[in-house]
């Protein structure tokens, strides 16, 4: 594996698409440190500390999102509503017959699925944005600015936050596909697994 790393290494073309890609990466793992605005990272802390003892669901959306969920950081939904949506238009080209002319249409017809799974993927992410949303306020970890409209402010620009780091992931794998080494969502995916990994053997 690494004399196949130094092999791609010496053809220029391969080595610009190899920094491009890497460029991304540490673009997406400082997007994960981006803290989400009216959170209060004490609390959210401390609660996560005891949901992640019970090992549910939100240890594995954690997993996938590199650690950047338990910090509810810009990027918290990570690749997981591209995940689900990508499985949910695959169930559904077997279902539906337009889907089903499309993945038969070859290049062209991909291309729209892809389209109609980013779109899935952002009505995905606005309710994963909504449902973490409630999460943190059950657990205490929202910090209010006041009532009223203050309040309804504060919770759409968490919600916002989380939505919009959801596309910028999905941006961002668009560009290692185009410019980088491709699998750009599996790259971003193993690069946040990797990056979770000293912190589990501590």
């Amino acid at each position: 594996m690494i004399e196949t790393f130094r092999n791609a290494w010496r053809v220029p073309e391969l080595r610009k698409k190899l920094l491009f890609t890497f460029f991304i990466i540490v673009i997406y793992r400082v997007g994960g440190t981006v803290p989400v605005p009216f959170l209060d990272s004490e609390a959210l802390s401390a609660w996560f500390k005891q949901s992640e003892s019970s090992g549910d669901f939100f240890s594995y959306l954690n997993v996938l999102s590199g650690g950047n969920f338990a910090k509810a950081t810009l990027l918290a939904l990570s690749v997981s509503p591209y995940i689900n949506a990508q499985i949910i238009i695959q169930l559904l080209t077997y279902a539906l017959p337009p889907l089903e002319r499309l993945q038969k249409e070859g290049p062209e017809g991909r291309k729209k699925l892809d389209k109609i799974t980013k779109y899935a993927a952002l009505a995905i992410s606005v309710f994963q944005g909504w449902a973490y949303y409630l999460t943190l306020k059950k657990a205490g970890a929202v910090l209010y600015p006041g009532e009223g409209f203050d309040k309804i402010f504060a919770e759409i620009v968490i919600i916002a936050c989380f939505t919009a780091g959801a596309s910028m992931t999905i941006w961002l794998g668009d560009q290692i596909n185009e410019k980088g080494i491709g699998n750009g969502i599996s790259m971003l995916l193993f690069a946040g697994i990797i990056a979770r990994g000293p912190s589990s053997f501590l």
